[in-house]
């Protein structure tokens, strides 16, 4: 794993040595990354939010305008790949994949500090994924493009979202971008395959050294705080056995994501001080090789898919659906509605 700090360019990282206070209302998600079998590159998240965050399955075709932020500087893009989305109160991305399989996932970072003003152009928080999904095939090309931009935290929902970001491609690489201290913490490599909320990733690594099957001695944690739900999706996905195919790759790394989701009504039994312990809403895999793109809604036993080899990435319409809604399952990428058009950006500019 290579991993990189820096405020206008790259340095060496330092370790983080306490977590950052924060507000009380959070999201507690978990995001794991299966690259070391050899049918498909998937990766898997789950949603875990105190409120509903009304989630909307989003299918943006190629050439949409975009602005990262409604400030005088702001980024500005046309989007060059297509790009299913999961959106969150219609106003930011949340996850997703291109056509090119490169995914997104933003995970709550309790805590996170962005970086002082200055000169770079500004891209909103809410569209920071899909800045990357937009314009880029690979890991190494968003990372050194995002060097050059500032992120702006906005508010959403009537409040600010301290987050950070994963991103994969579809050839199994990766990285976790964090904002710890007023600074970008960037942990890049395959061998970054896991991610959840506080505290930050250079501690969740120091921790999962006191676990058995990491060096350690101590067994694996049931419970439903960041750092349990860390050490055990990283054990699952150390002893996942060889799939027979593609379809039991995305069934197997679908069962570790299932382990770690939060039950409604789930209590917090860790005694940590962790807030990020609200309960799973839904979750998605994304096939990086195969680009499909799959979401699974806990107030169902259905799941749901987009594969991208039958819609029309050039088009001009703008396709959607709720994928809460009840009886909905399988392949939906016929079941999409239009919802706008490529003059309309989608979630909204800020």
């Amino acid at each position: 794993m290579r991993k990189r700090t820096y405020m206008t360019g790259l340095g060496l990282a330092a370790a983080v040595s306490a977590i950052l206070a924060g507000g009380p209302i959070a999201s507690a998600c978990s995001l794991i990354l299966w690259n070391t079998n050899d049918k498909a590159v998937v990766a898997a998240r789950t949603m875990d939010l105190y409120i509903d965050d009304q989630p909307r399955l989003v299918f943006l075709p190629r050439g949409i305008a975009r602005r990262g932020v409604s400030e005088r500087n702001a980024v500005e893009w046309t989007s060059k790949y297509a790009s299913t989305v999961m959106t969150a109160l219609d106003a930011a991305t949340s996850d997703g994949m291109n056509e090119a399989g490169v995914s997104v996932h933003l995970l709550y970072l309790h805590g996170s500090e962005h970086e002082p003003d200055d000169a770079r152009p500004g891209l909103s928080n809410a569209l920071w994924g899909q800045y990357v999904l937009d314009n880029f095939a690979t890991v190494s090309d968003a990372l050194a493009a995002l060097e050059k931009l500032r992120i702006v935290s906005v508010k959403v929902h009537g409040r600010e979202w301290p987050l950070h970001l994963s991103i994969e491609d579809a050839t199994g690489d990766s990285a976790v971008i964090e904002f710890v201290g007023g600074k970008v913490v960037v942990h890049h490599g395959k061998d970054v395959t896991v991610m959840t909320n506080e505290p930050p990733l250079d501690e969740q690594m120091a921790n999962l050294k006191r676990y058995k099957l990491f060096g350690g001695e101590l067994s694996m944690p049931g419970d439903i705080d960041p750092m349990s739900r860390f050490v055990r999706a990283s054990s699952y996905l150390k002893t996942l056995p060889p799939p027979a195919d593609t379809t039991e790759a995305i069934g197997h790394l679908a069962g570790v994501v299932r382990n770690v989701a939060v039950p409604f009504g789930a209590h917090d039994t860790s005694g940590g001080e962790s807030m990020d312990t609200w309960p799973t809403r839904w979750a998605s895999v994304s096939d990086h090789t195969h680009k499909v793109y799959y979401v699974m809604p806990v107030n169902s036993p259905n799941v749901l898919w987009v594969d991208f080899s039958k819609l029309k990435l050039d088009g001009k319409d703008i396709l959607a659906v709720t994928p809460t809604e009840p009886g909905l399952s399988g392949d939906v990428s016929a079941s999409l509605k239009p919802f706008g058009t490529t003059a309309k950006a989608f979630p909204p500019n800020h």
